[in-house]
């Protein structure tokens, strides 16, 4: 066990540290970049940030990050959260990162582990009727998406 350990040390020693981190594209020159406040069926708005890649040559589907731990804008303005997904970059996608209600850049007021809706009251909400309207809205107002979407999260996103 000693031994591994040791080991271990001496190649991250010896392994210069531009090598031991993987070089990330210029988001900027990938995708252009929407940002958009999508009305929920109560009024409220969350803030969505739209990348479609710039040289698609056919209808994509979207593929929605929904978080309340932030975008995460680098210094140009471009999510972070994008190089979660970098090895899906080639495959054509239209990336879309929101924050949940509540969070951040969105209206409206954040409740951890929001419960079911009351299906009872008109009107109520909760994490999957704002999922449902950002989807729709998406699917109606984004230029060149195939109508196909699907979503991804880690931790309270997932």
């Amino acid at each position: 066990m000693l031994f591994a350990a040791v080991a271990i040390t001496l190649l991250s020693v010896a392994v210069p540290r531009a090598q031991q981190t993987p070089q990330l594209p210029d988001l900027s020159a990938l995708f252009d970049k929407t940002d958009a406040m999508i009305a929920m069926r109560d009024g409220v708005k969350l803030h969505t940030e739209i990348y479609a890649p710039k040289n698609a040559t056919e209808k994509l589907p979207l593929f929605i990050t929904r978080t309340p731990y932030g975008l995460s804008d680098d210094d140009r303005g471009y999510s972070r959260l994008l190089f979660l997904y970098r090895e899906m970059f080639a495959d054509g996608y239209i990336f879309v990162v929101q924050d949940i209600r509540g969070r951040f850049g969105s209206e409206g007021t954040f409740v951890m582990q929001r419960p079911p809706r009351d299906r009872s009251k008109p009107g109520s909400i909760d994490e999957g009727t704002d999922t449902y309207d950002t989807i729709d809205w998406l699917v109606k107002n984004v230029p060149n998406n195939n109508g196909r979407a699907g979503e991804a999260g880690i931790s309270y996103g997932g």
